[in-house]
């Protein structure tokens, strides 16, 4: 009996990569949003550098697979219903590597609320911008740099965000 998940449709990854896994494995594919440019797409990777770098889909995808067994099922829930950072640029599928423990390829503890607070006011790619960009509330650090060691300091820069008070 394949798994089927109530999609929240808000990642942008629906390219044929994410697709042809999610169908893989049963999940409906989510909404298309706009992709990120070649300019953003470079600032993204300059900027996630330091807290572990993006990577491609398919290269997270098989990380998951070599942890426990679901966790590509798991992922791709993650991913269908917004739960993890992800975005395209040239019909590829990006994730951001500071939101997964590389141990089980689980989600940061807290990373959900942080998402939370932000994606009503945010399209994806500006999400992962977010989290790269240098925070006064987190005394000048990125929120992806802090995430780990003060969830607290995060959730609170993420709540006070001027789009989210707006929004």
């Amino acid at each position: 009996m394949p798994n089927t998940v109530v999609a929240n449709p808000v990642s942008s990854c629906a390219n044929g990569s994410v697709r042809s896994v999610l169908t893989a494995v049963s999940f409906p594919a989510p909404r298309l949003e706009q992709a990120c440019s070649d300019p953003q797409f470079i600032a993204l990777l300059e900027g996630y550098r330091g807290s572990g770098g993006l990577a491609r889909g398919s290269e997270v995808f098989a990380l998951a697979q070599r942890g426990q067994p679901g966790q590509v099922q798991l992922l791709a829930n993650w991913i269908v219903n917004a739960a993890v950072i992800c975005f395209d640029w040239q019909a590829k599928m990006w994730l951001p590597l500071f939101q997964f423990n590389s141990f089980d390829m689980t989600p940061q503890p807290g990373l959900d609320q942080v998402l939370a607070a932000l994606r009503p006011a945010y399209e994806t790619w500006e999400l992962a911008q977010w989290f790269v960009q240098a925070n006064p509330r987190l005394a000048g650090q990125t929120p992806a740099d802090t995430l780990q060691t003060d969830l607290a300091a995060v959730l609170l820069a993420a709540r006070a965000d001027p789009r989210v008070v707006r929004h």
